[in-house]
């Protein structure tokens, strides 16, 4: 990065230094944006898990209480007519000028009325437990999705201030110094030698 020492290049370091310490300033805030963002995702997502893993429970209990007031026929029977249909759709959204994929699903549930298909309260509801189950790994999945975009984004972002902050701010600030250090040898030069020949034509005189 040196070139010859001379007030102007000085000015346009200067310069440069100015604009690379506002991108810095710029990208530490965008970090810590996307940092906070991530946090809050993954408290979200935790909160959501355990919610998922208390309903999968819920489920499966609903299920072995019909198993055990149904023959194993009948529950097959019943698992067959079980239909799930929905609509799966990804958009892009922006975040902070991220384009971040998001996911919006609709999941249909076909309903069968007790007299007609069930032969215990337990087993509807286990269907209807395990379809509110699926519904709740969509969402976790919808938010995971976010959040491994942030953080791929809060990577490049850390790598970039990084860079700055560590290689070019302390670069341009060195080369700085040594062209004000240069510059102030050459004037107390060009002051030595003036001097000398201000005295030298006094003595002519």
């Amino acid at each position: 990065m040196s070139e010859q020492k001379s007030k102007t290049t000085l000015l346009e370091y200067e310069k440069n230094l100015d604009i690379i310490q506002n991108a810095e300033g710029i990208l530490e805030q965008k970090r810590n944006i996307l940092l906070n963002d991530i946090l809050d995702i993954l408290d979200d997502v935790e909160e959501k898990r355990d919610k998922l893993n208390e309903l999968v429970k819920k489920s499966y209990s609903l299920l072995i209480k019909s198993f055990m007031e149904n023959e194993k026929d009948v529950i097959k029977k019943e698992a067959s007519l079980i239909n799930f249909q929905g609509e799966l759709k990804v958009v892009k959204k922006t975040f902070i000028g991220i384009e971040i994929p998001d996911v919006i699903f609709k999941v249909n549930k076909e309903k069968f009325p007790i007299s007609a298909t069930a032969e215990t309260l337990f087993l509807d509801i286990a269907k209807e437990s395990f379809a509110k189950a699926l519904e709740l790994v969509l969402e976790v999945a919808r938010i995971e999705i976010k959040a491994w975009k942030l953080s791929e984004e809060l990577k490049k972002t850390v790598v970039h201030v990084n860079a700055l902050k560590n290689h070019y701010i302390p670069n341009y600030e060195k080369e700085i110094k040594d062209i004000k250090t240069s510059l102030e040898e050459n004037e107390r030069e060009f002051l030595t030698v003036l001097k000398k020949v201000s005295s030298h034509k006094s003595q002519n005189l």
